[in-house]
């Protein structure tokens, strides 16, 4: 994008990505870029830093149409950027329905994964839905009704009660006092820990668990 610019025109150009962001970021109208914003820079330069303002103000577009083409682009290349990575990493999808004005009933779709060893949760679309509430808890109640198992959510509880092949999965790791320190800070976290897969490489059942809920997801994905 700026490989064909000068550096001159590239630091106003990168000036105006900047602030197009911050006006998206506030929920401002795309106007205040022109209206205000370029109006109180130019103030700055002249009263306090007591420099000539129009040449800089000139290499900062920030008109309406502009603002919006900034926005447009900068979401596009988010969204690129999140689809791709989707693609090569495993995710969960959170589905939730919110209404607009118009009380049309409006489908989103959240998706949760592991970046960094950090849990990201993104925005993956909205959809306008031509049904009601009633009609979307009873399409998707098996997906609202699926729950995470408690060997997941703590590995150190009672487990007898579990798969065998889960409790032989649990046991070991069970009596590690380093890791049951980190299962304190949240079992997202614990999961999350690179040294997990490598001391234990056993991972069937927690693969077969989540084949399940890759199957739930696929269900979810058939019906929108």
């Amino acid at each position: 994008m700026f490989a064909s610019t000068s550096q001159r025109n590239d630091d106003g150009l990168r000036a105006s990505y900047n602030i197009s962001l911050l006006i998206a970021k506030s929920g401002k109208p795309h106007t205040i870029g022109e209206n205000l914003i370029l109006p109180a820079v130019e103030e700055v330069l002249k009263t306090v830093l007591h420099k000539p303002a129009s040449d800089i103000i000139k290499r900062i577009p920030l008109s309406n149409n502009t603002v919006e083409r900034r926005i447009d682009e900068m979401s596009s290349d988010i969204e690129s950027f999140l689809c791709n990575y989707l693609q090569t990493a495993h995710f969960s999808i959170q589905l939730d329905e919110s209404t607009l004005p118009d009380n049309a009933a409006l489908l989103l779709a959240y998706v949760r994964f592991i970046m960094n060893q950090e849990i990201f949760e993104e925005l993956l679309f909205a959809r306008t839905l031509i049904t009601d509430t009633k009609d979307f808890e009873s399409r998707f109640e098996d997906i609202l009704t699926m729950v995470i198992p408690p060997w997941i959510i703590n590995p150190y509880g009672d487990i007898e009660e579990t798969n065998v092949i889960i409790q032989e999965e649990v046991t070991e790791p069970s009596t590690n006092e380093e890791l049951k320190v980190q299962c304190k800070n949240g079992y997202q976290q614990f999961w999350l820990q690179n040294n997990i897969p490598v001391t234990y490489p056993n991972e069937n059942s927690r693969k077969s668990q989540y084949a399940q809920y890759d199957k739930g997801f696929s269900a979810v994905l058939a019906k929108i």
